[in-house]
């Protein structure tokens, strides 16, 4: 996994991406055929080179914990999962999480804390971020969200 303690900065006419748990969990899943294509062919676009993509730990936890506890998947099941995402070429993590600042978002918005604590790594740099999601909850916190189909309408 390449691991970045801190958000590399981003040059002003390149975009940088975070992707959001649920990203990984409807290519994982396969709960819809639409955003399951939609999904891959983003996936597939940061395997290309073609969007400069981040995530972090917490989405890694995010996605163990939903697919052990929700969808009942054996940890054999899990670590495969974990592995496609954490070799994924072109995939980096940014781990510059600030848990002042998510406590702070947390208390002023009707969010998840989890969501408040990515968005407090993206917060330095919001502008230069985009967090690619269907959730919603990140309008809300002030980043900029796209959903993987956005990319492509262009």
């Amino acid at each position: 996994m390449k691991v970045l303690k801190k958000a590399t900065p981003v040059p002003k006419k390149e975009k940088a991406y975070f992707v959001d748990t649920n990203i990984f969990l409807r290519a994982l899943i396969n709960d819809d055929d639409k955003t399951y294509t939609d999904v891959l062919t983003f996936l597939e676009g940061i395997k290309n080179n073609r969007f400069k993509a981040y995530s972090s730990s917490l989405v890694l936890a995010e996605v163990v914990w939903t697919l052990s506890s929700f969808y009942k998947l054996g940890k054999v099941d899990v670590v495969k999962s974990l592995e496609s995402i954490i070799n994924l070429n072109g995939l980096m993590f940014a781990e510059n999480l600030d848990g002042t600042k998510a406590l702070d978002l947390y208390k002023t918005h009707n969010v998840k804390y989890i969501d408040c604590l990515i968005c407090s790594g993206l917060n330095k740099t919001k502008k230069a971020w985009t967090i690619v999601s269907y959730d919603v909850d990140f309008d809300k916190l002030g980043v900029k969200r796209v959903e993987p189909k956005a990319l492509y309408d262009r």
